[in-house]
């Protein structure tokens, strides 16, 4: 496979690969992002380490034929929108699962301390009367 196709290739699969994470944070399907994620950073990891990183990759893409250059450079735009929404939507997954989080703890203190509260297995209990 040649440089350019490799390029290409690593480009577009980075592309499923945050199409796929974007699907699975809009349906909350968090525990299903471990694969995803690990896929994601390897292609990051082989971008990076790329000699000259991140700018020889720019002057790479400036150097091909107008054509390819054009996809090559939508490409990456479009990785980059991408990448933003994905960075969102985390960020929200991670305010639901606090907002749930403090809720279900919210729950237990008032079942445990609250009027007619029951003796559950687990709840906490007070020594002051």
């Amino acid at each position: 496979m040649s440089k350019e196709a490799t390029l290409l290739h690593l480009l577009k699969a980075l592309g499923n690969s945050l199409a796929r994470q974007r699907e699975l944070l809009e349906s909350n399907q968090l525990d299903d992002l471990a694969q995803i994620n690990g896929d994601l950073e390897q292609g990051y990891a082989t971008l990076e380490a790329s000699p000259g990183g991140f700018a020889a990759l720019r002057d790479e893409i400036e150097a091909k034929p107008e054509a390819q250059r054009i996809e090559l450079l939508e490409l990456l735009g479009q990785l980059r929108a991408d990448n933003r929404v994905s960075g969102e939507l985390i960020r929200i997954a991670m305010h639901r699962v606090a907002t749930v989080r403090a809720l279900q703890l919210e729950h237990s203190k008032s079942s445990t301390y609250g009027p007619g509260a029951s003796m559950d297995p687990g709840s906490r209990l007070s020594r002051h009367a």
